[in-house]
Order: structure tokens, then C-alpha cells, then sequence
């Protein structure tokens, strides 16, 4: 796969290691979680029971947006109008999550059909407003989560710049991942205690305002990162081993499917572990060839999530096999992310051109 080759060089400066680093772990654990089931059927069992727990990468995509796009509004400019404020900040999230969205949405929808002669199952006008996380999805399922970004890039600018949230305390920003854990706590109490994994899902998992940790934790470090990045090497490496700690605990009590109460809790504490590893990754540096191979899964790691549902599709239909399970893992990833690659130079990348466009800007 030479998805890399796809890939422009960035100057050093212009990215962040270790914040790439954290987009490819993100991304490819989703890729094994999801991977096709004639492949995953032939995993060794210590690798299928770790596959399982793949699912974590969503929290983790959920802290780093909560971070990168907090910084954006604590570093935007607090004498400019609001009308301007809300423009830049609206524009320079739709253009870039918005074409490539619509796109795969219009795979599902229109291409699909023909394609694997599969029709686009509970397709309707709620995938177009984003509000499919709060319907039963059996189709393009992936796109629950997109719904929580997107809501949270709908009311982030509203509060930050609207009513002034950026002078509030850093303490305040964390509210709303204790209101999704208290609210999956009421949820919780009118469900059978027998109730199946499956049927949990959609009620506690999906909806925005039970969803809302890993987000919020990220807009915390956000709003505190002139505190943090300042602290010596050793704090931050302290604070990355603490991180693991947190994970590896929630993840040994929790099990892969949710079981109990750890339903509740678990994104809370998938959180704050990954909040905690941030702090210690964000200023990591790598030599220039291993930059180079993340940054390539990392920029690419958009489209991978959005397109490796119908990937998947594809390669159970057509019982694609080099032979193994681990060339056939491998060519599932690399199909991946070489459409992504593909979509990220014609589709994606456009639309940071119009993004410099509509705002005159060239950034």
C-alpha cells in the first residue's frame, strides 16, 4: 500500500507529532474492530479478544477534536464580532468534514445498491441534519459519531464566543462529561439490568448528550494547555504512564462488551486516560521517516473511518483472500487507506481550498 506516496511532505513545524501519533492509534484500532469477518474469524484468539476492544478508538478521536478544536476558539480573536467569530469558526469546520461526509453518504445511498446489490438499510433525510444517533442505524453505522461532532461544532462557538465561555473557569468545561455520565446513569435505571449489549448501544452509547466526555475532557486541556505544556519532561511523561494506567484499568473492568455497570462509567474513564496521554504526547518529536508513515495514516484517518464500512462490504462479498490472515488484515488496511488517500487529494483537500477561499485567508 502507498497511501504515504499520496501524501504531500509537511514542513515540521506546520504538525504535531504527537498528536498525529494519537490520530493513527485512533484510527486503526476502529480498522481491526471492523475488519471483515472472514478475517476476523481467522485471527488468532488473543489477537480476536484484542480486536474487540477496538471500539476505544472513537473516545479517542472524541478527546483529540475536543482539543484541537478548543484550541481554535481559545486562540481566536476575542475583539473580532461575533457575526465574523461564528463565520470563521462554521466555515472552517464544514469545509472540512462536510464534502467528504456527504460523499460517502451519497455512496451508501446511491452507489451501494448497484454496487453490491445491497440497499442503503434505514436510509433517510435524518443522515443529511446529522440526527441519526438518536434513531436505530443499521446502515453507514459508523456515522453516530459524526452526529456528536458535529452537534458539538454547533454549539461550541455559540457558548465560546457568544456568551463569552473563554473567560469562565478551565473547571467549568468538564460539566458536560459528568452530565452524559449522570445522564447514562438515569437512562440506565429504566432498562432491564438483562438487557443485550446490542440493544444498550443505541440508547446509552450514541446519543450526543450521553456522549459528550471525551470532548469535553479535550476542551478542558484545551483551555488549560498553557499550564501543561509548559511542565517538564518528566510531568509529562508521568502523566502519559498515569494515562495508560487509567485505560489499561478501564478496560480490564469494563471487558470489550460493556457488561454491568461499566456501561456507565466506561467513556468517562476512556477520557480521562486519553486526556492524561495527551498531556505526555502532545510535544513528541519523531525522526523524519517515522513522521512521514504516521502522518500518512494520521491525514488520511477521516476518510478511512468514514469509507471502511463499505471496504468491509466489499471484501465479504467478494471473499477476497491473499491466503492469510494477516496479508488479508493487511490488505483490509491498506485498501482503506489508500481510498482515503484518494478522496483526501480530490475531495477533501479541495475543500480546504475553498475554506481559504471563503475566508481570505491562507490557512
Amino acid at each position: 500500500m502507498r497511501a504515504s506516496a499520496e501524501v504531500p511532505s509537511v514542513p515540521a513545524e506546520a504538525r504535531q507529532d504527537g498528536l498525529d501519533v494519537l490520530r493513527a492509534l485512533a484510527i486503526l484500532p476502529v480498522l481491526f474492530f471492523h475488519a471483515p469477518e472472514q478475517i476476523y474469524q481467522a485471527l488468532p484468539p488473543l489477537l480476536q479478544r484484542a480486536t474487540r476492544f477496538g471500539w476505544v478508538g472513537v473516545d479517542l478521536f472524541f478527546v483529540l477534536s475536543g482539543y484541537l478544536i478548543g484550541r481554535q476558539v481559545f486562540s481566536a480573536r476575542a475583539d473580532a464580532p461575533l457575526g465574523t467569530q461564528l463565520r470563521h469558526f462554521w466555515v472552517k469546520r464544514w469545509t472540512r468534514t462536510l464534502p467528504l461526509y456527504f460523499l460517502v453518504l451519497g455512496t451508501y445511498a446511491f452507489i451501494k445498491p448497484r454496487l453490491l446489490g445491497a440497499p442503503f438499510v434505514g436510509g433517510g433525510w435524518h443522515y443529511a441534519l446529522f440526527l441519526q444517533n438518536y434513531r436505530p442505524l443499521r446502515d453507514f453505522v459508523q456515522s453516530w459519531s459524526l452526529c456528536v461532532e458535529e452537534h458539538f461544532y454547533l454549539v461550541l462557538p455559540l457558548l465560546a464566543f457568544g456568551l463569552r465561555a473563554r473567560a469562565w473557569p478551565a473547571w467549568v468545561w468538564l460539566v458536560p462529561a459528568i452530565a452524559s455520565l449522570a445522564g447514562r446513569v438515569l437512562v440506565s435505571r429504566t432498562l432491564p439490568m438483562d438487557t443485550p449489549v446490542l440493544e444498550l448501544i443505541p440508547v446509552l452509547q450514541w446519543p450526543t448528550h450521553l456522549h459528550l466526555d471525551g470532548l469535553a475532557v479535550g476542551v478542558f486541556l484545551a483551555c488549560t494547555a498553557p499550564r501543561w505544556q509548559g511542565w517538564a519532561v518528566w510531568r509529562k511523561v508521568a502523566s502519559a504512564a498515569m494515562g495508560l494506567g487509567v485505560l489499561a484499568m478501564t478496560l480490564a473492568l469494563c471487558g470489550p462488551t460493556l457488561l454491568g455497570a461499566a456501561r456507565l462509567w466506561v467513556f468517562t474513564g476512556l477520557s480521562v486516560g486519553f486526556g492524561l496521554v495527551l498531556v505526555g504526547m502532545e510535544s513528541v518529536r519523531l525522526p523524519a521517516p517515522v513522521r512521514r508513515a504516521v502522518y500518512a495514516v494520521a491525514v488520511t484517518s477521516y476518510g478511512a473511518y468514514l469509507w471502511h464500512g463499505l471496504v468491509v462490504r466489499v471484501f465479504e462479498r467478494s471473499h477476497f483472500t491473499l491466503g492469510g490472515w494477516g496479508l488479508n488484515l493487511l490488505a483490509f488496511i491498506g485498501a482503506t487507506l489508500l481510498v482515503s488517500a484518494l478522496t483526501y487529494r480530490l475531495v477533501e483537500k479541495p475543500g480546504l481550498r475553498l475554506r481559504r477561499w471563503l475566508l481570505g485567508t491562507n490557512r
